[in-house]
């Protein structure tokens, strides 16, 4: 498979093909939470930095100058 298909794959094609599973409550929870989150932010040249939402306890990602949780979209500085 070239790159540029890969990359056309949607976000829920993606993760369903690194679980590589067929069990469908697990598919089906994916799908659920792929529909739930927001994308991650585009990779720059030092990486995705990531940290732990002090509200929540998910996952933050540092977008330009601020961090954004993927689950609450709660929004700090940095």
């Amino acid at each position: 498979m070239t790159h540029f298909a890969d990359e056309a794959r949607s976000r829920t094609a993606r993760l369903l093909r690194m679980a590589a599973t067929h069990d469908e409550r697990t598919r089906a929870r994916i799908v659920e939470y792929a529909a739930s989150t927001p994308d991650p932010p585009l990779m720059g040249p030092h990486g995705i930095h990531t940290t732990g939402c002090s509200h929540c306890r998910q996952t933050m990602w540092m977008q330009r100058d601020l961090w954004v949780c993927s689950s609450c979209g709660r929004m700090e500085d940095v």
